[in-house]
């Protein structure tokens, strides 16, 4: 089983290009864009992208072991370096321990947020 993730993941369509030449092999481009995530491909009824899973293995630091991983965080960190990209995408990762939040991206137009609540009863 191992530790699961909720992840979302929002491309703005200006930066969708910078992100298709990371996918820089067919078995990566097939495996992220046939169910890794799911892919809304029109998010915000703009053309941007938004990727999302509920319950994922989001292991950094293991390429061998999780390559889509890692292409999402060079991703990230090629998008970091610059003003006018980091804020094209936005990055929530939830883990299963209360405090396990991680946030990357300043794409704040993409509305996406983390919301903690308390639920009593079921």
């Amino acid at each position: 089983m191992g530790y699961r993730s909720k992840v979302a993941i929002a491309i703005h369509k200006d930066v969708q290009g910078e992100f298709l030449a990371f996918l820089n092999t067919e078995k990566l481009m097939a495996e992220i864009f046939s169910g890794y995530l799911q892919l809304e491909k029109d998010f915000q009824d703009k053309g941007h992208w938004l990727f999302q899973q509920d319950s994922i293995k989001w292991y950094d630091g293991y390429p061998d072991n999780y390559p889509e991983v890692d292409l999402f965080e060079r991703f990230f960190s090629q998008m970091d370096e610059a003003n006018e990209t980091i804020q094209k995408y936005r990055f929530i990762r939830i883990g299963e321990s209360n405090d396990d939040v991680e946030e990357r991206g300043q794409w704040y137009d993409s509305d996406l947020w983390v919301k903690r609540t308390i639920i009593v009863g079921w």
